[in-house]
């Protein structure tokens, strides 16, 4: 942020998960807001989660299990939490009820969805606890990412009643089309539909990650869309030599059918190394495997590590040769992630390494990945060969994508310009 002005509005941070560095959404808020004024910043979240950061003065929770005693019991909801640096919540046994509710939770069938968006509807009545933290925090700017369940916009123009606060809002993917054609889920889809547009109209600052996600929602909701990225330490790269077998790396998740995209790769691999291994893929995710992935990801090209720390991952990214990008070439799994722009591509450029992206060309972010000019681009497993190939026979090409990302990206990833300019706009609203 600015230093030039020493004071920070009030702002208050509405997330369904405890705010995290460990989550995307939580790492991408942390990243934008990182240089807030923490006496400044409150956060109330709606999982019964431990809160694992310090970003802010004071948090608020309330959970599935406080509205469902409220709900039953008319007690108050929430509870006003203060970090503490010394906790151990990763110690806690976890009961097999529990575990369970928690899979059920994850897995998100329907009927799960619906009862717990009943519950809230409910059950979201008894709030003096909540009325008396968001007067103690009066805060003056309510950020959001978007949610994907309805009960997160309930919270929010709850909130927004309260407190009269400015309303910022952040798309990071396409929430309002139709992703399942289930009669009962298009039914919940509809209703989410209606609070995204609620939510919207409210709105004093609406962001998305992609240009392509601006102007679709621009288009249908008629509001000027500004689009935000997640900052970088963009650094000139290094110039090192790269040595066979060049080592390639996905970190992420293998949810949508990516993992059939890195299984591709892996079979390209084998494709043009002939009997000199070329190049080794090293793929880091917490996803669990199915018997086919393991199968598919762990070959003579190619391994799955699991899942490492953020930290380490950052250095592994750094460390390789050429690091991925990929998205799934199924029509399914393009209606979801069409307009979307994955926080981890800026991790990625971050690193300083070669990029690679791996998917079809009508998705936002490879769309991205090849207009930069700056990265190796794939669209097919054909086109997969063709580039492993040129990689191989072209000497420095490596080399000349690290530095065409750098010129490229040092302007549009800026920390310091991502910051200021959410600074700025907050600042335009808040004088209006």
């Amino acid at each position: 942020m600015s230093k030039k002005e020493n004071k920070y509005p009030s702002l208050l941070v509405i997330s369904i998960n405890a705010w995290s560095d460990s989550n995307s959404v939580g790492n991408t808020i942390s990243n934008q807001f990182g240089g807030w004024d923490k006496s400044k910043l409150s956060n109330l979240y709606l999982r019964n989660e431990e809160i694992d950061n310090d970003r802010c003065s004071v948090y608020f929770r309330i959970c599935d299990k406080d509205v469902i005693k409220s709900l039953f019991t008319g007690k108050d909801l929430g509870v006003e939490l203060q970090y503490k640096e010394n906790k151990t919540q990763s110690k806690k046994p976890v009961n097999r009820k529990q575990s369970f509710f928690n899979l059920l939770v994850q897995i998100r069938p329907t009927f799960i969805l619906i009862l717990r968006e009943l519950l809230w509807c409910f059950g979201f009545n008894k709030k003096d606890k909540l009325n008396d933290f968001l007067k103690k925090q009066n805060p003056e700017i309510i950020h959001i990412h978007c949610p994907h369940l309805i009960y997160g916009h309930r919270v929010l123009h709850y909130c927004k009643k309260v407190t009269n606060a400015k309303i910022v809002v952040f798309f990071g993917d396409e929430l309002h089309g139709y992703k399942n054609f289930w009669p009962l889920y298009s039914i919940y889809q509809l209703i989410l539909r209606h609070w995204i547009k609620k939510t919207i109209k409210i709105s004093d600052v609406n962001y998305a990650v992609t240009k392509e996600l601006c102007n679709y929602y621009s288009g249908i909701f008629g509001r000027e869309f500004k689009l935000l990225y997640k900052g970088a330490i963009i650094l000139p790269p290094i110039q090192k030599s790269h040595v066979k077998p060049y080592k390639m790396v996905y970190a992420g998740n293998l949810l949508y059918d990516r993992w059939r995209v890195l299984a591709l790769i892996s079979k390209a691999i084998e494709s043009v190394s002939e009997e000199q291994d070329l190049f080794e893929l090293h793929i880091y995710s917490a996803t669990p495997l199915t018997k086919e992935m393991n199968q598919k990801l762990n070959t003579k090209n190619s391994t799955v590590k699991g899942a490492i720390p953020f930290n380490e991952v950052k250095r592994k990214l750094s460390d390789a040769d050429i690091v991925l990008h990929v998205e799934a070439f199924n029509k399914s799994s393009i209606r979801l992630t069409k307009y979307s722009f994955s926080t981890k591509i800026v991790d990625i450029i971050e690193s300083g390494s070669c990029v690679m992206g791996v998917g079809p060309s009508e998705l936002a972010s490879i769309n991205f990945l090849k207009q930069s000019g700056s990265a190796i681009v794939a669209n097919s497993f054909e086109d997969i060969c063709t580039q492993l190939r040129k990689i191989i026979n072209e000497e420095g090409l490596i080399y000349q994508n690290q530095l065409n990302m750098y010129n490229y990206a040092k302007n549009i990833f800026d920390l310091n310009f991502v910051r200021n300019k959410l600074y700025n706009d907050i600042s335009e609203i808040l004088h209006k």
